[in-house]
């Protein structure tokens, strides 16, 4: 059977057809078949990377991502011992680093937030130290002063901003909302 495919950090899995030799081989030995979001994978991947020090490709992580918390396989395999096989390190470097980044979004420690202040001096400055405070690295920050429709004082900046996982950006979400009404957040898995 034919199926489109898609650009997917699993690509060694997206084919349009099983071969049919593989086929014949698997058709006996499968008794289940789980799909996992690119979200998932992408964690997979960090937690490899970040745990066992390993660089293990999409295709490869894809059984990790299935019983992590979240994955389709999570409670159905918790307590049981599990072998996984771990394969594939055919990744380029640059995609690496954009995996590592979808990792963090998805996992709560990424996250894109919109904040309007006032653009007078020590505004930007108020917000880094709240962020500080709040225990959070800002990665980026744009300053976007034309398209405000607010007063003609204020000034939305958009973050890019690293917590320390979900509970983190929950709370930081929590504290800027309180001082600043914070328009967005985004995270990968939404």
């Amino acid at each position: 059977v034919d199926t489109p495919t898609r650009p997917t950090l699993a690509d060694g899995l997206a084919v349009p057809k099983v071969g049919g030799n593989s086929f014949q081989v698997a058709k006996d030995l499968i008794d289940d078949v789980v799909q996992v979001h690119e979200w998932q994978t992408a964690i997979a991947m960090l937690r490899l990377v970040e745990a066992e020090k390993m660089v293990i490709e999409g295709g490869g992580a894809v059984g990790l991502a299935a019983i992590l918390p979240g994955g389709p396989l999570h409670e159905r395999l918790k307590g049981k011992r599990v072998v996984l096989p771990l394969c594939g390190g055919n990744i380029d470097t640059t995609v690496l680093g954009r995996v590592i980044d979808r990792g963090m979004a998805a996992d709560g420690r990424l996250a894109k937030i919109n904040v309007t202040i006032s653009d007078r001096p020590g505004g930007v400055a108020d917000l880094a130290v709240l962020l500080k405070d709040l225990g959070v690295s800002i990665r980026d920050i744009y300053h976007e002063r034309a398209w405000v429709t607010q007063a003609i004082d204020l000034v939305k900046l958009r973050c890019v901003v690293e917590t320390t996982g979900q509970q983190h950006l929950e709370s930081v979400v929590s504290a800027l909302v309180d001082c600043y009404g914070a328009e967005f957040v985004q995270r990968v898995s939404e």
